[in-house]
């Protein structure tokens, strides 16, 4: 893979500002995005099923020829992971998922370019072992930063999410900070991105609320608290008015 990472797991945004940096740096940053609004990093979702016959096996060795393609042409920084469901539904059924961000807008647009113009050898080797029904387009802001971004894998959680009525998006932004501020203090470690869409998708919801743990221990963790120390009866009272989400697929 390209080795000029965007992060070790889904999306790195603003967040990290260097921890010595000056206190006008640090000033003008948090002016720059109050005046902007939330920062947003482009995010691409295959949903595929195996060629019958093929399996993880035969995907991996797709993969490592991809990787080889993407250092050998100078691509586009692009990261990518694979996913399994483990906790799902028959209304999201499919064998893998394919996860990948690039840095932003341009990066996308001219490494979709490249992809299309040189990258036929590498694709027709995917088709050859996946056949993915789903390809959405998603804009993702990063709500909290609790390290499992920075981890070779993770435990991530998919949840469908709507606005309630009379409920502003800055509403909505405003209740998720308190609420991770909050969990933070329970020791929850878990990372937090909301996934708006932009392409390829006519949802029913607003955006996907998407929480990483490194592990199924830190997710028990939260289980614990958020289950048996109050933390549901917490959540209602600091995002009940602003949004609601689904069950979460993990």
């Amino acid at each position: 893979m390209n080795k000029n990472k965007i992060s070790k797991l889904l999306i790195v945004l603003l967040m990290l500002l260097p921890g010595m940096a000056v206190a006008q740096d640090e000033a003008a940053a948090e002016t720059a995005t109050a005046a902007t609004g939330p920062q947003f990093s482009p995010i691409e979702i295959f949903a595929c099923n195996y060629v019958k016959g093929k399996g993880r096996a035969d995907l991996d060795k797709v993969i490592a020829d991809w990787n080889k393609w993407m250092d050998d042409s100078n691509a586009e920084p692009y990261s990518a992971w694979i996913y399994t469901a483990y906790y799902g539904s028959p209304d999201y059924q499919f064998d893998i998922a394919w996860l990948g961000v690039w840095a932003d807008g341009k990066s996308m647009g001219k490494g979709t370019d490249q992809w299309l113009t040189s990258g036929g050898a590498i694709s027709a080797g995917f088709d050859k072992v996946l056949k993915c029904a789903a390809h959405a387009n998603f804009a993702s802001t990063q709500m909290r930063s609790g390290g499992s971004e920075n981890a070779d894998s993770a435990v991530l959680g998919f949840s469908d999410c709507k606005f309630k009525e009379g409920s502003k998006f800055a509403d909505g932004m405003k209740a998720a900070a308190d609420w991770n501020a909050y969990s933070a203090q329970q020791g929850s470690i878990a990372s937090e991105w909301f996934f708006f869409p932009v392409y390829g998708a006519d949802p029913d919801w607003h955006f996907k609320k998407v929480n990483a743990h490194p592990n199924y221990a830190a997710l028990g963790a939260d289980y614990d608290w958020y289950g048996n120390g109050g933390g549901f009866m917490k959540a209602q009272e600091m995002i009940g008015d602003a949004y609601d989400c689904g069950v979460a697929r993990i």
